[in-house]
């Protein structure tokens, strides 16, 4: 909470800049003057809260909003007569021109380049986009051709967006590139693609309703009422009226469902549902893996990860490393009823996507097993009461006997390495993994642990073992985060008598 006088307010902090990212919980006295005077006058009472202070007239007003009961104020921020991709400062005021929210994204005077870097023609720059997105033989025209800065984190680089038009597949991409360097910055396709919509289980039906009794007299598990379900969003639909994207691709399924208006919205009982959930929660787990880093040349997946959503009636799932792709049984429950299966199961095209045939020694397939589980539980855990939040596949094994909630595993068992059997499974061993990392969420978070542990992956081999799998999450950690949470790590694999990790 800030207190400027009279004038209180809620402070959201910023990533990057150390200076506030929202302004909000108060409301100004109102004002007199045009929405855009109001808004000027307000930033720059609070310029050095704001970190505007030495901007001047590089924040350019951009537009005014009148909505139904308030105005909308934009001011987008150049540097030098440049535009600063996504650098802007929003003033929202009711229709008294009282201000109640200001949202600022504005890079700060002291972090902007003194002088511009050396720049790769105009030209240059659109051979470079059209190469990104005309691969294949595709054809693209360059639309707009645009100097901007373009910020990563704290430093501002010298770019160019470049729009260009596909016609076969339709698109219409939007690509930065870096004027000092030729690499590409970013690149996504701004066409308004077919959005579609599913009903799913998020995560399973169990969760969602709480109250509901699963099983029927027999044991049997009993169909999910209405309230198991939600209504979601299908992002990156291709236009064939199925289930293809850029991430997955249901087109192993036999007799897959189309549906031209993108509305996939079954029920557990009907054909199709199964689809939907693969791919809905892969999509989302695969743009989830894109938010911590992987995404563009650093993408874990080149293609669409192909699914088979029913490919066998027996009560296994499994991931191919040769076709790589994934296949659900439907034996029992439906495995791929269950979204926690699902991510169990890519968490096994993950690993194999970035060390190929991972899991070849014991170890290295006990990784695999708790790393597939530790990935379900991890993603899933703020949607799941605490009762279930360590337990993975409970859908799945709704008729287990044995566990308090029922489930296939669990990621929080106190096992160590002493408890390792050579000899035996690596589903029963992959507990002691899992657990480890599960404990290591606990210590420094679930955005440290997951991107640590995924990057582990790329110094991993076939064959490897607890203590290497261990050291490599160190050196992640050294890599990404200056080894900020190395002692806490290691703390977490010494309880677990998994090393030597220096």
């Amino acid at each position: 909470m800030g207190d400027r006088g009279r004038l209180r307010f809620k402070v959201v902090p910023g990533s990057f800049y150390g200076t506030p990212k929202e302004l909000w919980g108060f409301r100004a006295r109102p004002a007199d003057g045009s929405p855009e005077a109001v808004a000027v006058r307000f930033l720059l009472a609070h310029a050095d809260l704001l970190g505007l202070t030495g901007l001047g007239r590089d924040l350019a007003h951009r537009k005014s909003l009148a909505s139904a009961g308030a105005y909308h104020v934009i001011l987008a921020q150049q540097l030098r007569g440049v535009r600063i991709h996504r650098a802007y400062v929003t003033v929202h005021m009711d229709r008294a021109q009282r201000v109640y929210l200001v949202k600022n994204r504005a890079v700060p005077a002291p972090l902007l380049p003194p002088r511009p870097g050396a720049t790769i023609p105009p030209a240059a720059a659109a051979r470079v986009a059209l190469r990104r997105v005309t691969r294949g033989g595709r054809r693209g025209r360059v639309t707009e051709l645009e100097p901007v800065w373009f910020p990563a984190k704290t430093r501002l680089h010298p770019a160019y967006k470049v729009r260009i038009h596909r016609e076969r597949p339709r698109a219409e991409w939007i690509v930065y590139v870096d004027a000092a360097t030729g690499r590409v910055r970013s690149a996504y396709d701004n066409l308004a693609s077919v959005r579609g919509r599913a009903r799913v289980f998020d995560p399973n039906p169990l969760v969602a309703a709480p109250e509901w009794e699963p099983l029927s007299r027999g044991g049997r598990p009993r169909r999910p009422p209405p309230e198991s379900y939600r209504e979601v969003a299908l992002a990156g639909l291709a236009e064939t009226g199925r289930l293809d994207g850029p991430r997955v691709t249901t087109a192993l399924t036999r007799g897959r469902v189309r549906r031209p208006d993108g509305h996939f919205l079954f029920d557990s009982a009907q054909r199709g549902f199964d689809e939907a959930m693969a791919y809905f929660h892969i999509d989302r787990a695969i743009r989830y893996l894109e938010s911590l880093g992987y995404r563009g040349s650093r993408a874990i997946f080149r293609d669409p990860v192909p699914v088979d959503a029913h490919g066998t009636r027996e009560d296994n799932s499994w991931y191919s490393p040769d076709a790589r792709s994934v296949t659900f049984g439907t034996g029992g429950v439906d495995d791929a009823e269950d979204a926690e299966t699902i991510l169990h199961e890519l968490g096994h095209a993950i690993q194999d996507a970035i060390c190929p045939d991972f899991g070849q020694s014991p170890q290295a397939a006990a990784i695999g097993e708790g790393f597939g589980d530790y990935f379900a539980a991890s993603f899933f855990e703020e949607r799941k009461p605490v009762r279930y939040r360590t337990s993975v596949g409970s859908w799945d094994c709704i008729t287990d006997t044995e566990h308090d909630p029922p489930c296939l595993r669990r990621v929080d068992e106190p096992a160590t390495f002493e408890s390792f059997d050579h000899e035996g499974d690596e589903h029963d061993n992959g507990p002691i993994w899992s657990a480890t990392l599960w404990e290591l969420r606990e210590a420094v978070g679930r955005n440290v642990a997951d991107r640590v542990i995924v990057e582990s992956h790329f110094q991993l081999d076939g064959f490897t073992t607890f203590a290497r799998g261990a050291r490599a999450i160190l050196d992640a950690d050294r890599n990404l985060h200056g080894g900020t949470h190395v002692v806490a790590l290691r703390r977490v694999f010494r309880r677990r008598g998994i090393g030597p990790v220096e």
